[in-house]
């Protein structure tokens, strides 16, 4: 063949293949133009096969699907498949391969090539003659699932049709990245909507914060609770009769969704016990001994609780390996309740937890608290630290308990500002008032 042969044959070609690309571009852009407005991702990877098809000129493309958990591949859409499902293990097969290796591969004789696999072929009378298969991967990398074009209905597929494949790829990635988010933010927004309802069944399962008692009860209450997540682990109760004021703060380690159904069985425990017994100290072993058998040991918890006799200002209380509560006297001063912490809730099956008493004189307050408020976290990592609880306590010059919970309150946020909460935060404050026998 002469030179001038060559030159005179190569315009052809060029304009040729300039308009093949012309056309691939333009199913490409029509393809976007479809993905912006389609929103049903079946829909959209039966467009994106038929597109694919058409682009590289093949008689069938399928997707195929990776799920992680099972390390398989199954076809999603696959022409001429009808509603059949191919499921092939990782590595298995020309996609399986393709999986693997997350290499495109162009297969020109896929009988003469070990990957191939020609059951399908014995079983449906169809003959692969050629294949070009690859990966599909999200925008950091990580496998989605294959696509695979098989026979070329005029030649082998070429460089060219390469190019398009991983363009129709990328198609694809976008296609199953964006319904995968679909879903995240579907699921995301019911489990919100799961969670506010949780945190409102918690709330309601605490005493109100703020209880109009009358002065001849003989004290004063208030409590607050603020999860760091919408339901947290925190708890506190109290209930009264004409004789005594049975209360109790308590915290489950961790925090969430666990630490809330914990606490919610702990708060019931302990109201159940201290309704049939005066004692705090036989009100924790009961308790402890139903929390080891219920629950995970991991999920242990923290808590003190106490009998106020309403006529003497005697307080029985048991301690579970919580903070000490202080006393703020009618006279200024503060102090630390002695108190021997027992071993927390739900550990061992059998412990013996040792009842204490201390007096509050008419006018006195006690402040009980979770770790959520030493613990209580500023933008430089500095805690709040048991030491400026008591500093504030020592600064407050009010005694009502709802006045004591809104100082303490102030001095954390003020410590804190804007750093996010680490964990529960609960507060309650008692004041005795006395009474006549």
């Amino acid at each position: 063949m002469s030179e001038s042969m060559v030159n005179a044959a190569s315009p052809v070609d060029l304009a040729s293949g300039d308009r093949k690309m012309a056309r691939a571009l333009y199913a490409l852009l029509e393809l976007s133009k479809a993905m912006s407005s389609e929103v049903d991702l079946d829909e959209l990877l039966s467009t994106i096969v038929e597109e694919a098809s058409s682009v590289v000129e093949a008689e069938r493309t399928s997707i195929f699907i990776y799920d992680e958990e099972r390390d398989r591949l199954w076809t999603r859409v696959a022409q001429g498949m009808g509603s059949r499902t191919i499921e092939l293990p990782m590595g298995t097969g020309v996609a399986g391969d393709v999986a693997k290796t997350l290499h495109l591969t162009n297969i020109d004789d896929p009988y003469a090539d070990p990957r191939f696999n020609p059951a399908w072929d014995r079983e449906s009378g169809f003959r692969t003659r050629s294949i070009l298969s690859a990966p599909v991967l999200d925008s950091g990398g990580k496998l989605l699932g294959v696509i695979q074009s098989i026979n070329k209905t005029s030649g082998r597929f070429d460089a060219q049709d390469e190019t398009l494949m991983l363009a129709l790829a990328s198609h694809v990635a976008v296609a199953l990245e964006r319904a995968q988010l679909t879903r995240l933010h579907v699921e995301n927004e019911k489990y919100e909507k799961a969670l506010e309802v949780a945190h409102g069944i918690q709330m309601r399962m605490l005493p109100p914060g703020t209880v109009e008692i009358p002065r001849s009860a003989g004290f004063e209450i208030h409590a607050h609770m603020n999860p760091a997540k919408q339901v947290g682990g925190d708890l506190y109760d109290y209930f009264w009769n004409d004789e005594r004021l049975y209360f109790c703060v308590g915290d489950v380690a961790g925090k969430g969704v666990g630490a809330a159904l914990v606490m919610a069985v702990t708060k019931t425990l302990c109201r159940a016990s201290a309704t049939l017994q005066a004692d705090a100290a036989k009100v924790f072993s009961s308790v402890n001994a139903r929390l080891h058998e219920d629950t995970d040991p991991t999920l242990f918890v923290t808590a003190f609780c106490g009998f106020l006799d309403l006529t003497t200002g005697t307080v029985l209380y048991c301690n579970a390996g919580h903070d000490r509560p202080f006393v703020l006297t009618h006279d200024g001063k503060v102090r630390e309740v002695e108190s021997k912490p027992g071993l927390v809730l739900g550990v061992l099956p059998n412990y013996s937890y040792l009842l204490q008493e201390t007096k509050l004189e008419p006018g006195d307050a006690l402040y009980l608290y979770t770790d959520g408020v030493t613990e209580a976290t500023n933008a430089e990592d500095e805690f709040f630290t048991l030491e400026r609880v008591r500093d504030s306590l020592e600064r407050c010059e009010v005694r009502s308990p709802a006045g004591v919970v809104s100082f303490m309150r102030g001095a954390v946020g003020a410590f804190v500002l804007d750093a996010p909460q680490a964990d529960d935060m609960t507060m309650m404050a008692i004041r005795y008032l006395g009474r006549q026998a």
